[in-house]
Parts: C-alpha cells; structure tokens; sequence
C-alpha cells in the first residue's frame, strides 16, 4: 500500500476511531483525512509539485504529521529534519534536500532564527500567527483535494537524514515499496486491522519515529502525543499509566531512565505487553530490573540502521532469561528470528575486506540484502555505491555469529559513537574541534559511561601557552553541531597514540577507558 493510501483506507473503515491524541485532545481518521486533504490543496497552489521536497522542522505534533501526510497526497517528498541540530547542520541538510518548501515550528525560537535566514525556501508555520499561510490556515481555509497524487511504488517516499563519516550528513531514501515490508505492513492484513493499537511518538527525524508514525496509522491506531521533547522517563511513565499503553518502542538510555526512576515499583506498568529497545547497548542489571517493572512485557532489543530501514535482527531478553543463557545478551539476537514480527528476515553474511564469506565464528563486516533496505542516498552517488554493492548494504558494522546463528556486534567500522540512540561520527566532531585555536591536534573516541552506553570524549593535545575547559569546548561546539554531539568528557595529553607508520592509533586510545 503506497503511503499516500494509508489514511484514505483507514478513514474509510473506521472514520469515528481516534487517530492521534494531544494535550487531551482526540482527532479521528475522518478529521485527518480531512485535514490533511485541506492541507494538500493548501500546498498544491503554493506551488508543490510531485517529486519536491519538503522539509519538516519540528518536535512532534499532530499538524506536523498531518504536513507529512499532506506531501505524501500531492506526490511531494517529506524530509523530517531534527530541531535539536545546530544551524550549520540544518543550513547543510537543507541545501543538500534542496526543498521547495519548510514546514516549521514558528513558536521554536532557534528554528524561526534558522528559518529566517532561508531566502529561496518557501517557508509554511505550523500555526496562523501573521503568516498569509500555515498548516492550521489552510485546516481551516481551503477545501479538501479530492484527486490525491498516485505515486508509482518506486517512487521515492521519504528521505530521513543521518550523520555521515565525512561529516557530511546523507538522506536515506525509501521507497514506498520498501517501507511495505517493515515489521506491521502487513499487506495481506489490508490495514486498519488493529485499531486498539496506541503508540507514543519520539523523534519525527528519526528512523523509529518514522516506524511508529506509518506503522500505527497503517493498523488504525492512535498515535499519542507527549506534552513537550525530548521525551522525559517521568512524562513516559506517567502516559503508560493515563494511556494503559500496551507497547512501547525506546532507545537505550531512556529505557534505563525509565528502569531507574525513583518509585517506579510503586507506579502500574502492567498493561505493557511488549518494548522494542535499540541505539545502545543495555546492561544486564537494567535488563534484569526491567523485567521486574515491567512483568507482562516481552522485552526485546532491536538491531537495524536507517539505511536497512527495519530490524536487522532482534533479541528476546526472556527467552535469555528463561532459558538461562545470558551470555546471548551480548549479541542482537538470531537475525532468522524476525520472522516472528511479521517482518521476512534479512539475508545476511559476514565479510572480509576482499567482500568475501569469512569461516563460522570468525569477525568480519556484515553485510545484508532485503526488500525493506534503502534506495540510497539522496544526491550521493559516491557514497552510495560504497555502501550498496551487488545489492547488498555494507553495514560498516564488525560482528560475527555464534554457532547458533545469533549475531554479536563486536566494534563499527564507521568511526561513530552512540548518544542516546543517535549516531556522533567522530570525524564531524573533529573537524569543528580542530579550529580551536588553542587545540594543536585532537581525536574523539567514545568512552563508557559509569553504567551503560557510551559518551563523546574529546583527546586533544594543545598548543604552547594554551589552555582550555569542557565547558569552553562545549561553548564553541554550539553554533556547529547538535548539543548531543558535544563533547562530554575532555582529555588534554602530550601526544595522540599513534600506529607504526604514523596514523592516529584510535583502539589504544580507547582500551584504557575500556578495560
């Protein structure tokens, strides 16, 4: 089912069934269809034209995803951008999308200053405020568009921007065809065949997000609205309870937030059937504690990239548990297991640097092929034929599998740093810290945190008479990068280790944080 389809078919099974839910607020599939076809009319006569671009530059709310919806309908491309980027990041996306149009939050203030200096984009608030157009203005002002764009399968649905090794950041582009095989697109279930199904929406830019947003309106469910981003482990707990969610999707840290927030044995988690967790790896003791809180839920944590577009594999943390085999929580599970989520598994090998198969138990790349992988990246030939091979996706991933067929990941080839679910390639951080003029020479490496995942940690040498703070470091980082890609620990030393022919000796540097 094209995406464009999916709302039109729902609202046509269950027009009174809630779609979304905000601040206590309910919108149905026959108001969303509704609005979401003023809005494409809206667009359609400011000019959109099938293939454009639009960007989407917002935390999540209802009129966000009603703008995508709208794209979708008049056959444009959305491309969700984070708000929490800085402007450089945002400005460089942007010019790289090259979009007609930018839906945005004007009520955001370090989106509005971004927004403002956009002089060939067509920019559309989120609100009425002072603007000749808007989203709630053309909700409430124009007519529906009757006659939606038809897209071909292979058209390019969505382009989801993620960090590049260069620093560069790369659009992701999926199809409507390959959006179809995610877990939950079932198509001989036809849609609108879960409307029970409540979901609580994290970050619109992000894969997951996009995954929640097409999968729940997919099923006929509602979309839940926190009050305010980034997600917070108090405000999510607090809607499990007032919600009676029955599923939850999360990233590493915030679920470890969750596990530890003060009182949580006395707070009702029972209605939790299920939680998907990824981005980062999560200690034994949270998993352990989890299960406590949480003691009807099926705990599982998920491996995929934004380029594979679903699981790659996943890992059943009970099924460990059960069967007393805890050392398979050091991997991401057995990739043949997905099945089990309605999703066709990947087919999957682990390579040399020559592309060729290594022995059983030996590490090497991971490579994987599928229906649900990316078209490629958006404007890149180059890098995407690094990473698309005979179809196949290099993951840059280094892993290996057990005798059973479960998959460890053992180190990324890219040089990336996991914050909080989101990929820190440490070559961008590099570049911006190299211009401070009191740095001489500098490597970033992720180090552990005290008790799991990992943090950006700057290694610099300085130049004579200088000196510098973390704080200070921070402080010129801002107008660069995202605030998650700042350095959090900083380390001044004489000298970089470096290899035998000179090169930057980065696994030495870290084996002493990582004993």
């Amino acid at each position: 089912m094209l995406l464009s389809q999916i709302v039109p078919h729902v609202a046509r099974m269950h027009p009174t069934n809630y779609a979304m839910k905000y601040r206590n607020e309910y919108i149905t599939y026959e108001q969303l269809l509704h609005q979401v076809s003023c809005v494409a009319h809206g667009m359609l006569k400011l000019g959109v034209k099938p293939g454009d671009r639009v960007a989407l530059l917002s935390d999540p709310c209802p009129h966000l995803a009603i703008a995508e919806c709208a794209t979708l309908a008049v056959g444009a491309i959305p491309v969700t951008l984070f708000p929490g980027l800085a402007p450089v990041e945002l400005h460089q996306i942007i010019d790289d999308a090259d979009p007609i149009a930018i839906v945005y939050d004007s009520n955001h203030a370090k989106i509005s200053a971004c927004i403002s200096s956009l002089k060939a984009v067509l920019s559309i608030p989120l609100e009425s405020g002072h603007s000749a157009h808007s989203i709630e203005r053309f909700i409430s002002t124009s007519p529906p568009l009757t006659a939606w764009h038809i897209a071909s399968p292979d058209d390019i649905a969505l382009i989801i921007y993620t960090g590049g090794t260069t620093g560069r950041s790369k659009g992701v582009m999926h199809s409507h065809r390959t959006i179809s095989y995610w877990s939950f697109m079932d198509p001989a279930k036809g849609g609108g065949h879960n409307p029970t199904k409540k979901f609580l929406v994290p970050n619109q830019a992000h894969l997951t997000g996009q995954f929640i947003l097409w999968t729940t309106l997919f099923e006929g469910g509602c979309l839940i609205y926190p009050a305010s981003y980034p997600l917070q482990a108090k405000e999510v707990v607090d809607l499990i309870e007032r919600e009676q969610l029955r599923f939850l999707g999360t990233v590493g840290l915030l679920f470890r937030d969750i596990v530890n927030l003060e009182g949580i044995h006395t707070r009702n988690m029972q209605s939790i059937e299920g939680i998907s967790c990824g981005g980062a790896p999560i200690s034994v003791k949270t998993l352990s504690k989890a299960r406590e809180v949480f003691p009807n839920a099926q705990i599982n944590e998920v491996y995929s990239q934004t380029e594979s577009g679903q699981f790659i594999s996943y890992l059943s943390i009970n099924q460990c548990f059960a069967e007393g085999k805890l050392t398979r929580l050091l991997s991401v599970g057995n990739p043949s297991h997905i099945i089990h989520w309605g999703q066709k598994p990947f087919e999957i090998r682990i390579v040399d640097e020559n592309g060729h198969d290594v022995n059983q138990g030996d590490v090497g790349e991971i490579i994987c092929k599928s229906g649900q992988m990316m078209l490629g990246y958006w404007n890149n030939v180059e890098e995407t034929a690094k990473t698309l091979r005979d179809g196949w996706l290099y993951t840059g991933d280094l892993g290996r599998f057990d005798e059973d067929g479960y998959l460890y990941l053992l180190d990324r080839k890219k040089d990336l740093i996991i914050v909080s679910g989101s990929n820190v390639y440490c070559s961008e951080v590099e570049e911006v810290l190299s211009k401070h003029p009191s740095i001489r020479e500098v490597a970033v490496i992720g180090t552990p945190l005290p008790d799991e995942g990992e943090e950006v940690a700057a290694v610099v040498t300085l130049k004579p008479r200088s000196s510098i703070t973390l704080n200070e470091l921070q402080q010129f980082c801002s107008p660069y990068l995202a605030d998650y890609k700042w350095p959090t620990r900083l380390e001044i030393v004489e000298a970089l280790a470096r290899t035998s022919v000179g090169k930057l000796n980065k696994s030495a540097m870290k084996s002493q944080y990582w004993q």
